[in-house]
């Protein structure tokens, strides 16, 4: 809602706005097949106003990933799955229909409403092509060490697998910085609970700044991991191009 700030009558009127009036609510049942998956969740058609609410949308390197995965189910059958800046949750729920049990996380409590909702509509007694993995939904800032514990806690065995697509995007406006070593630093934290060779880390890249190129590579290797592109997973995604990377200790 607006409301006027300012006292008396001469002075000026300026119109604040909350918080709301950046929420874009009107979400779509929206259908999606990858191979021989369907898959109908509720998302935003165009991003929000807000940057920060980006996850109520899906976004190319989401496509590219189930793209991806959905060829490779082998890769997922039988794991235990964290993803990391889930959104709308369209890869996670995907992930489901082949693995024991999935983790979505996101950051942003907006976002965390509508995969909540996705998840709900996913549930095995609503879902007729749900294979019957559990699916816990969890608030997770990259760095934030204590839910990263907080989730170790009720996971203490790790994951078998971290997913990823289109989260290294963002620059935080307040501190002028990228998300980028953030995230890895997360990720390290994971990948170190199985230890080397036990669990890894894949992530869609879709290109849209030379330096954010470079900047995701060199983050990785400063984090004392190894990062190559899988072979002949390349491809332009809408009207950018993408691949998958695979991210170890």
């Amino acid at each position: 809602m607006a409301r006027q700030c300012g006292g008396g009558e001469k002075e000026e009127e300026i119109v604040c706005l909350d918080e709301s009036f950046f929420i874009n609510d009107n979400y779509e049942l929206t259908k999606f097949t990858f191979g021989s998956q369907i898959l109908e969740l509720y998302c935003l058609q165009s991003a929000s106003t807000d940057f920060d609410l980006t996850g109520q949308l899906v976004w190319p390197g989401a496509m590219l990933l189930n793209e991806y995965l959905s060829k490779n189910v082998g890769l997922l059958k039988g794991c235990s799955v964290i993803e990391l800046g889930s959104g709308v949750g369209i890869t996670g729920i995907l992930c489901s229909r082949f693995c024991r049990e999935v983790w979505l996380t996101d950051h942003n409590n907006e976002v965390l409403k509508i995969l909540e909702k996705n998840i709900e509509l996913h549930h095995p007694s609503s879902d007729e092509h749900s294979c019957r993995a559990e699916l816990v939904s969890e608030k997770l800032e990259w760095g934030n060490s204590d839910q990263i514990n907080q989730i170790l806690r009720r996971h203490p065995g790790g994951f078998d697998l971290i997913l990823g697509a289109d989260i290294y995007i963002l620059i935080s406006i307040r501190f002028q910085q990228s998300s980028v070593p953030l995230l890895f630093d997360t990720v390290k934290q994971l990948l170190q609970v199985k230890g080397k060779d036990c669990c890894k880390f894949i992530l869609a890249y879709v290109s849209r700044a030379k330096i954010m190129d470079s900047l995701v590579i060199n983050e990785a290797i400063r984090h004392g991991m190894q990062i190559h592109e899988i072979p002949e997973t390349r491809s332009i995604v809408g009207n950018l191009e993408g691949a998958i990377f695979e991210v170890t200790l």
